[in-house]
């Protein structure tokens, strides 16, 4: 989550709203993702999504226009930067375009001409030939778009390099009339495509009105339509206080922090109430100095297990104010009703070769991922409970990675964490590893999961699987 940090930097660093604590921690963060983004750059230049060749051109995109971000906050080394600008303008095509390879394939050129084009532009290279070749290819495709998402893509190209141009104007006017009203929310559906993350549905859309809330807020223009997205892009927010991934996360965060910056501040002081079943009360005062501040009030305790519970919100002055009420609750895993594997987008299956043994002794996990639905997963994710007191041989997963079946996988003290690129129907994925037990104990796993990384909303669950080891 290197990017959501270096905005949140950003943010507090223009502000003056942040103060020296958090800010020491999110430069830490950025500081530590820089050095891991530098890893994912592939011999010869451009990005790849484990850092190994070929570069893609719609990830160099990304990480160019990551870096141009990271170095307004952050000491960048600017040679990469004008690495991964010169392997972009280097595979532009001479009718203007670039092509995403089998990022989105057969959905045309705009959209990954037009993200290509935005970030160069971010990166200061909007004055290069190359980029005055794409933005007339923008200029003339747009206007037969198809795709809510390309066009939305399209339109921040355009208002990133000539905000008050006719075709600029042209194409935010197309735009905002694609827009879906639902009551004070306004949104950009995806429809039945997907973003060059993957990205359907839910996610696909909320990155869709992201996409389209910067393009107008850079314009300045459909001030009512850039309301309306920001109540839904709110709305849209989990209760972890993400946007379930990370580019639907980071496009929402750009549009709201542009939108702070060019919001009034509010013209008197106001309070705000909010109490829970009647009996807890919080209060937030809102001045001129907070007021484009996220203030999170969270009650641990008061709810009733057994029937409703109502949370009121009183605001004493000031004006109109975003809200969001989220909230969790945990249930013995006994209780946690089952999910038939046939409504699963993805199924994994994991099976301990035994679950009684003795110390030294070594338990063998066998692992498959399948994909049940026709289509293919980018970025699949695999988390793999580790129970205590047991050590991952660690050579397995080294062998694996060797051998192409995972791309990448990284360790924490209590799970495995697995990448899988380009998870096919079809095509069950499958692998083994080993533990070896180092105390005697009786415990049980965390549990497992799988999950599409820009999908989220697909995931797999099993539950934990209860180990015991004898001296």
């Amino acid at each position: 989550m290197t990017y959501p940090n270096l905005l949140v930097l950003d943010y507090m660093q223009t502000s003056g709203q942040g103060n020296p604590e958090a800010q020491m921690k999110a430069e830490s963060y950025v500081g530590t993702g820089y050095q891991r983004l530098l890893t994912f750059e592939a011999p010869g230049g451009g990005f790849s999504l484990m850092g190994n060749p070929p570069a893609r051109v719609f990830l160099s995109a990304f990480g160019l226009m990551q870096l141009a971000d990271m170095a307004k906050v952050y000491p960048v080394d600017e040679a990469v930067i004008e690495r991964t600008a010169l392997w972009l303008l280097a595979r532009q095509s001479v009718d203007g375009t670039w092509q995403a390879g089998d990022y989105r394939a057969g959905e045309g050129a705009l959209g990954a001409t037009s993200y290509v084009a935005w970030a160069l532009i971010q990166a200061g290279y909007g004055d290069t030939p190359e980029v005055g070749r794409a933005i007339a290819y923008i200029r003339e495709a747009a206007p037969e778009a198809q795709s809510t998402y390309d066009l939305a893509l399209a339109a921040n190209a355009l208002a990133a390099y000539a905000p008050g141009h006719m075709m600029t104007r042209a194409v935010l006017d197309q735009l905002y009339g694609m827009r879906i009203v639902d009551g004070d929310m306004v949104y950009w559906s995806i429809g039945e495509s997907a973003s060059y993350m993957g990205a359907t549905g839910q996610s696909g859309s909320t990155e869709t009105t992201a996409l389209a809330s910067i393009a107008f807020l850079q314009a300045a223009v459909y001030a009512d339509a850039v309301d309306g997205a920001l109540g839904y892009l709110v709305q849209a927010k989990d209760s972890w206080g993400t946007w379930s991934t990370t580019q639907s996360t980071i496009l929402s965060l750009k549009a709201l922090l542009l939108a702070a910056g060019t919001t009034p501040r509010v013209s008197e002081p106001a309070v705000l109430r909010v109490s829970l079943n009647g009996e807890q009360t919080q209060e937030i005062a809102i001045g001129e100095n907070n007021a484009d501040v996220v203030h999170v009030l969270a009650f641990a305790g008061g709810f009733s297990t057994t029937g409703e519970n109502v949370v009121d919100i009183a605001l004493q002055g000031g004006g109109n104010l975003m809200y969001q009420v989220a909230t969790r609750y945990y249930l013995p895993w006994d209780q946690v009703p089952a999910v038939p594997a046939a409504d699963e987008w993805i199924t994994i299956d994991l099976r301990y070769d035994r679950t009684a043994l003795a110390v030294n002794d070594t338990v063998t996990m066998d692992v498959t991922a399948t994909l049940n639905r026709a289509g293919i997963v980018k970025l699949g994710i695999i988390d793999l409970g580790v129970p205590p007191g047991f050590s991952v041989q660690e050579e397995d997963l080294r062998l694996l990675v060797e051998e192409g079946l995972i791309s990448r996988y990284e360790l924490t003290g209590r799970q495995i964490i697995v990448y899988l690129e380009d998870l096919r129907y079809g095509a069950p994925l499958q692998f083994s590893y080993r533990l070896r037990a180092r105390f005697p104990l009786r415990a049980k796993t965390p549990p497992s999961t799988a999950y599409d990384y820009y999908n989220p909303a697909y995931t797999a669950v099993r539950a934990p699987v209860e180990v015991k080891v004898e001296p």
